[in-house]
């Protein structure tokens, strides 16, 4: 039974958590190179949706009125890197590889010579270590409605992409009241990012086309954690919570849907006769997060609430202390400290990097010249 103390003290922390959250995920988005901010669109849609919910559970009504096509409840699915079963999953790689294949090939001073392929139709980003950090494939993707992305290219209807932006934080403002003393805050301009571009079509027989979309699948979770470790973080001075929140998301759902793969690849060796694939991903153990992941954790993660679906508080008593992120959430969910726990999940994304780009090879690809 919860006490009467955690019943005040609860709701306090969850709106300390909101405010730092918000106040670092705006500082974030301002520092942001234009060339990857789109990334954290998913994130912002998450935030502001989640937040909304809270405070219209606590009894205020709050509307969004919807001035764009991309609804924040849609884009806030983003987040979860292709919410679809494996097969539909591909099937959105495929059609965002030939839309933009296309697209550029009608960039062309002569596009009927779009089949020799001597255009590129993707951009990869990175940074001086040739961290990858992004690619234009993925960006276009979160703007694309999942179902009509998701269809067999037979039927699927055009989607363009308008470009609108996620834009929502006078959240923050507006619990100006629970400002810390010490804030997080960022480095402005502190990481350079080079580009270079690709032709996917290159160096593929016909039959090795489901191969393509995975190497491509495998690129996406590749500029996801590269974002997150090696750009976001690397801008952040103090964090207050946010960047273990990013962390911990891409985490999650990067070893859900790397799970999958290895699955749909063992399952389909006709089409996906690679041992090193299988190699690559049986390595990454998604199977086992080493006690990093909890399902009470991950819904507030996900969401603000220090209660877990039983209506029970998930910070303990003697662990609440507003002055730490998480107010105690880590340290009651783990029996270690935020740094610690911090620490851990940032060496399990390194490790997932590490395989990943070892596997695709990138590093002899990319020249920091362009």
């Amino acid at each position: 039974m919860i006490s009467e103390v955690l019943k005040t003290a609860l709701p306090l922390a969850e709106m300390t958590i909101i405010k730092r959250d918000f106040d670092l995920l705006q500082k974030v988005f301002s520092a942001l190179s234009s060339q990857v901010n789109t990334y954290l669109t998913p994130y912002l849609a998450l935030f502001c949706y989640e937040v909304i919910g809270y405070i219209n559970r606590q009894g205020t009504d709050i509307r969004i009125e919807q001035t764009s096509r991309y609804s924040i409840k849609d884009m806030r699915q983003k987040a979860k890197f292709f919410d679809l079963r494996i097969s539909k999953l591909l099937q959105s790689i495929e059609n965002v590889d030939r839309l933009q294949n296309d697209y550029f090939i009608n960039l062309m001073r002569f596009p009927f010579l779009g089949y020799w392929n001597i255009h590129t139709n993707i951009g990869i980003f990175f940074d001086d270590e040739k961290h990858i950090v992004g690619n234009t494939h993925y960006a276009y993707y979160l703007f694309q409605d999942e179902k009509s992305i998701s269809q067999p290219k037979e039927t699927m209807d055009s989607v363009e992409l308008e470009g609108n932006e996620l834009k929502a934080f006078s959240i923050s403002s507006a619990l100006s009241r629970l400002s810390d003393f010490i804030t997080a805050d960022v480095y402005d301009n502190s990481v350079q990012l080079h580009s270079q571009d690709f032709n996917t079509n290159r160096c593929i027989e016909e039959r090795m086309g489901k191969y393509k979309y995975i190497r491509l699948f495998l690129l996406h979770v590749l500029s996801s954690i590269g974002f997150v470790l090696y750009y976001v973080k690397k801008i952040v001075i103090r964090d207050t919570g946010l960047l273990l929140r990013l962390e911990y998301i891409t985490y999650h759902y990067a070893l859900i849907r790397l799970e999958g793969i290895l699955q749909y690849c063992k399952s389909n060796t006709g089409m996906i006769d690679d041992a090193n694939l299988i190699q690559a991903l049986e390595r990454l153990n998604c199977s086992s997060a080493s006690g990093l992941i909890k399902t009470a954790f991950r819904n507030c993660m996900m969401h603000f609430s220090l209660m877990s679906d039983d209506g029970e508080p998930l910070i303990q008593e003697d662990k609440l202390d507003l002055s730490v992120p998480f107010c105690g959430l880590i340290e009651s969910q783990f029996n270690m400290t935020y740094s610690e726990y911090k620490e851990k999940i940032e060496s399990a994304l390194e490790e997932i990097y590490a395989i990943l780009n070892n596997y695709l090879g990138f590093d002899l690809l990319l020249c920091e010249e362009n």
